[in-house]
């Protein structure tokens, strides 16, 4: 039999778990709210929070009752989360917003400083790709000539061979006459 002291005990205990579930609610608020993103993201968000209140309600249940479930445990985390939004949801959540945004204009600031050396390399490699992407086009450009070269020679060869063949024989007919 449990004595009323262990059952206050154990009240009190699930009252601070919902007073806990209270702050992780606010939290997650505050990155839900602030941070517009797509389902898949969301969803990872819903899960993470569901498993961090998991983790409160099995902790308080665990260290105070030893794991024996009653009605007034559920009741005392239900009060602990209605007495931290109405006593200090707002003040929690506008901490909570302004710490967000300080620690992601941190994050931001330091992002840019420390990537800084990284674009400056970035566009040293571009440049030279693309100086030697340049150089490579023309070389290919004047190598194809090099290459059309004798594809040229024996195409103009077939196709003038006739003129030529005709010249000669002028020459040599006509040569023949007067000697």
């Amino acid at each position: 039999m449990e004595t009323v002291q262990f059952q206050s005990y154990v009240f009190l205990y699930s009252l601070y778990g919902g007073i806990i579930i209270g702050v992780l609610y606010d939290i997650y608020r505050v990155i839900r709210g602030i941070k517009k993103s797509e389902r898949f993201i969301t969803s990872l968000w819903d899960i993470l929070f569901l498993f961090s209140v998991f983790m409160v309600v099995i902790w308080a249940i665990f260290s105070s009752s030893y794991g024996e479930i009653r009605s007034y445990v559920f009741i005392g985390f239900m009060v602990g989360f209605y007495l931290h939004e109405k006593l200090l949801g707002r003040i929690a959540s506008g901490v909570f917003r302004f710490l967000y945004k300080g620690i992601s204009s941190f994050f931001k600031k330091t992002n840019s400083i420390l990537a800084l050396p990284i674009k400056m390399v970035y566009s040293l490699i571009k440049r030279c790709c693309c100086s030697l992407t340049h150089m490579l086009v023309k070389k290919k450009t004047r190598l194809r000539k090099i290459l059309g070269l004798p594809k040229q020679i024996i195409y103009d060869s077939k196709k003038y061979y006739g003129l030529i063949v005709k010249r000669k024989g002028r020459k040599n007919s006509g040569n023949k006459g007067f000697s």
